[in-house]
């Protein structure tokens, strides 16, 4: 699973485990696969998020962090 690192606009940050990243029209979602579904496991308003990074494992152990495109957004706002 990879490691995300979101960025936030007021300069926080937090890094969360997830299969893959999507958006909406409002909302950027991470989601893991579980028992054939899709679960989310952090959403956050776009309008407060800077960036995002995935995390890469170099060869010689250390870390890299690379920014990340955030996806289109897909279908409409989600509803729950």
């Amino acid at each position: 699973m990879a490691h995300y690192r979101v960025q936030f606009k007021d300069g926080s940050s937090q890094t969360l485990r997830a299969m893959r990243v999507r958006t909406d029209a409002h909302s950027l979602y991470l989601e893991e696969r579980a028992a054939g579904d899709w679960r989310e496991v952090f959403s956050n308003p776009l309008e407060e998020v800077e960036r995002i990074q995935r995390r890469f494992t170099e060869n010689n152990g250390t870390w890299t962090w690379h920014q990340e495109r955030l996806p289109a957004p897909v279908g409409g706002s989600r509803t729950q």
